[in-house]
């Protein structure tokens, strides 16, 4: 099959998963929109690797699927719905996706080997005892709404291979700028490329790189 022109958004059903996985909202396509702008420098990396984390509904890694045809794509989720609801719509759209139940990347051997990484973390600011059901885990970011994503970034300099690229989704709550700041200070350039409010939220795409 050859590469898709731009980034589609792909059909999904979640119907036999419903009460177990969220329907894709509004930061899902923002992400979308953001990385059919960047789809000219992913397919410029030849990505070998592409993973998302937290795939939930599948979307975003299917879409990446189908417009780099030749990259292996991955996925993971601490919630195994997720993970099947994932394969499924990557079924969908005649893509392959290899979706795997796990925390973050714990357990995996993928040191330097991810071109592409792509994680929309749960990021609403929450009390510390939120989010006991997995589902809830899809949403509920700890005080500062930056618990999950604060536990990848130590991950990240052994995760990214020699050139790379990372897209992460945020608010303001977040602290964007601060983002930034820990991952330039870990090496990367990071930038804030895409901003939109929605919904009474300020949503931000939040690209780093490395070696490019």
């Amino acid at each position: 099959m050859e590469n898709k022109e731009k980034l589609d958004t792909p059909l999904w059903d979640l119907n036999n998963y419903a009460g177990g996985v969220y329907e894709p909202m509004e930061d899902s396509f923002l992400l979308l929109d953001t990385l059919e702008e960047e789809l000219p420098l992913i397919r410029n990396l030849n990505p070998a690797i592409i993973l998302e984390i937290g795939s939930g509904s599948g979307i975003i890694i299917s879409s990446l699927a189908g417009a780099c045809q030749n990259s292996f794509c991955m996925a993971i989720d601490i919630n195994p719905t997720a993970c099947l609801a994932t394969e499924n719509t990557a079924k969908l759209n005649g893509t392959s996706v290899n979706a795997i139940q796990g925390d973050l990347v714990n357990g995996l051997k993928l040191k330097n080997l991810i071109d592409v990484l792509v994680f929309n973390p749960p990021y609403v600011p929450s009390e510390d005892k939120a989010g006991n059901e997995l589902i809830d885990k899809a949403w509920a970011g700890g005080v500062d709404g930056r618990a999950t994503t604060n536990r990848l970034f130590p991950y990240l300099n052994d995760l990214m291979s020699e050139k790379s690229v990372g897209y992460l989704v945020a608010i303001s709550e977040n602290n964007p700028l601060e983002m930034c700041t820990i991952l330039e200070n870990m090496g990367f350039k990071a930038d804030n490329i895409k901003s939109r409010r929605i919904l009474g939220e300020y949503l931000s795409i939040l690209r780093f790189t490395k070696g490019i």
